[in-house]
């Protein structure tokens, strides 16, 4: 699967995933770091990548539309350890097919996940 990981998302979350296989983009190893949200999500949809952020901007449907996307995972805010964050997103994505979000916001929560 390919992955986008905004640079607001633990450094961890990115190796860990490569470690599973998966080829994943970091915006915090590219020349451009601090690239606009725009930048981001065009990054996304160019490269045909679920993008992983703690973005609360890529919720808005009107400005980041999911469906043009393989996914938008968003973690919600909050106080999270980086071994946190890495165990939400590694489990939602072993636990959950890819054609489950494809093209959906995905909000991850410390004890719950909603899809939309």
């Amino acid at each position: 699967m390919r992955i986008v990981i905004d640079e607001n998302v633990s450094y961890g979350v990115v190796e860990r995933l490569r470690m599973r296989g998966h080829d994943v983009l970091s915006i915090s190893e590219m020349p451009e770091r601090g690239m606009s949200d725009e930048d981001v999500y065009a990054l996304a949809v160019r490269e045909e990548a679920v993008l992983v952020t703690r973005d609360y901007h890529f919720t808005n449907p009107v400005r980041f539309s999911a469906d043009k996307t393989k996914g938008i995972i968003y973690i919600r805010h909050g106080n999270l350890r980086s071994e946190e964050e890495i165990r939400m997103v590694e489990n939602f994505l072993r636990a959950h097919d890819m054609e489950v979000f494809k093209g959906k916001l995905v909000t991850l929560y410390k004890d719950s996940i909603m899809i939309r």
